[in-house]
């Protein structure tokens, strides 16, 4: 993962979708939970799943978005 300075201004990562959960079910729990899915834009976890978008985050849960 690459790291960058998020909007919050603190260090954080960048990768794909997929590079950051080990598989599509791990996606699935982590995103039902914190509604991932939906923050990012998508209608579904499948669909994010799908279009494997490039996102980045950090420890702050607001920094996590679409890049």
């Amino acid at each position: 993962m690459k790291t960058t300075k998020c909007d919050s201004g603190v260090m954080g990562w960048q990768a794909t979708l997929r590079k950051v959960y080990s598989d599509y079910d791990e996606f699935v729990a982590y995103s039902e939970m914190y509604g991932i899915a939906k923050r990012l834009g998508f209608a579904s976890e499948k669909q994010a799943w799908k279009v494997n978008p490039r996102i980045m985050g950090s420890i702050n849960p607001e920094d996590l978005r679409r890049v």
